[in-house]
């Protein structure tokens, strides 16, 4: 039985992979996006002893550790690859794009999230959004401007020109940079949280009339796909085998008996 509990974890592992790599694929023009990525762990293992007769016949067998084996295998965790994705060019003065380590902070219904999406627009009242209608937060919370012909320095200042052909400052976007050990957790769509503070490096650039492309990889990610395919096949064929094994067990042996 316990053939069939391994190729069954086995299965249901390929099978989260699957879904990681559905939703990599579904994002690949998703700017911004970040891939993911399964880890897969095995339970705590067993250990395997035997029993050794003592030179007394009188006295009971040793236990003696001859080995281990896993009991089974599970998704760990889902890993969020955070290397920077292509730039692509738009020329539409409310697409941004960061190079470097940061994020655009939003106002979330609950919380501050954080995103590498810089496709934005203006609502009704002039405040500068996300796609979903989040506000985008400037140092001095959401940002306001009356036209969308505006411009950014690469340290994210925001400004348009008036009728006069002159510079106003639109504010400046308030961009949060984490450490390399940051766990940020992926919340909605295409959105990230942390309990974690902003380490306040500057170490990076914003750069108007552009966008983040997606960091998934096309070739990469039907290689994967192939790869769990191949698994889950190969832990399907092992279920089989062991069904016919113990109906075969059950049938032939048992009727003999």
């Amino acid at each position: 039985m316990r053939g069939l509990y391994l190729s069954e974890g086995a299965m249901l592992v390929q099978q989260a992979q699957l879904q990681v790599i559905s939703n990599n694929l579904a994002n690949l023009r998703t700017p911004g996006f970040k891939r993911e990525q399964g880890v897969e762990t095995s339970f705590a293992e067993w250990m395997i002893y035997e029993m050794r007769p003592q030179k007394d016949a009188e006295r009971v067998g040793a236990l003696h550790q001859v080995g281990s084996k896993a009991h089974n295998v599970a998704t760990q965790e889902t890993f969020t690859s955070f290397v920077q994705g292509p730039l692509e060019v738009t020329e539409r003065h409310l697409d941004f794009a960061l190079v470097g380590r940061g994020f655009f902070q939003v106002e979330g219904e609950e919380e501050v999230l954080y995103t590498r999406n810089g496709r934005f627009r203006l609502d009704v009242d002039g405040t500068l959004v996300t796609t979903e209608g989040y506000p985008v937060l400037g140092e001095g919370g959401p940002i306001t401007v009356t036209t969308e012909e505006i411009y950014s320095h690469r340290d994210g200042s925001l400004y348009y020109i008036d009728d006069e052909g002159q510079y106003v400052d639109a504010g400046r976007l308030d961009i949060a940079a984490f450490g390399p050990d940051a766990q940020m957790e992926k919340v909605g769509y295409n959105y990230f949280t942390t309990e974690e503070a902003a380490d306040g490096e500057e170490d990076y650039e914003v750069v108007s009339g552009f966008l983040e492309g997606s960091n998934a990889n096309l070739p990469r990610e039907m290689a994967k796909l192939m790869q769990v395919r191949r698994t889950y096949e190969a832990a399907q064929k092992i279920m089989i085998t062991y069904d016919q094994l113990l109906d075969k067990v059950a049938n032939d042996v048992g009727a003999s008996v």
